[in-house]
């Protein structure tokens, strides 16, 4: 798995929405995922996932840091580069920041994700479809004339 932290450029744009596509309008922080111990600071997000499974619903959760979902200050080295949205409108101008190390999270976390459906509570599904949010991943691009940088030696 992989989790990503999306921001845009507020100072520049207006919304998200309009960031999308334009240079230096989307920023995604990316951490792949191994199953390991439980992480703690992302234990806030996974006790509520039950109660958001469904499309539509949303919770707010309290005192919630995004920095606890970083690695170790001393562990931070990353990689950059300038990519595209992993989902459509698969729009160009995101500036990538891949960490090197993992997240590890526990296999019951990673179970609560795997619960999360993709469809309104009670909706039909589309023949074929499970409805289990899952593998929604896009295949590798290829790197044209993209630079990827380090941030470590």
């Amino acid at each position: 798995a992989q989790l990503h932290l999306i921001h845009w450029n507020s100072t520049l744009f207006s919304s998200i929405d309009e960031a999308v596509g334009k240079p230096h309008g989307i920023a995604i922080i990316a951490l792949f995922v191994q199953i390991g111990k439980e992480h703690a600071g992302l234990k806030a997000v996974t006790e509520i996932l039950q109660d958001i499974q469904y499309k539509g619903k949303s919770k707010t959760i309290p005192c919630f840091n995004p920095n606890t979902l970083l690695p170790d200050p001393l562990l931070r080295d990353y990689w950059v580069y300038e990519g595209s949205l992993t989902i459509p409108p698969c729009s160009e101008g995101v500036t990538w920041i891949l960490f090197r190390y993992p997240l590890t999270i526990s296999q019951l976390q990673i179970e609560e994700f795997r619960r999360l459906r993709t469809h309104v509570k009670g909706a039909e599904l589309v023949e074929g479809c499970d409805g289990i949010l899952g593998d929604n991943f896009r295949p590798t691009q290829p790197l044209s004339d993209r630079v990827i940088r380090a941030a470590f030696q």
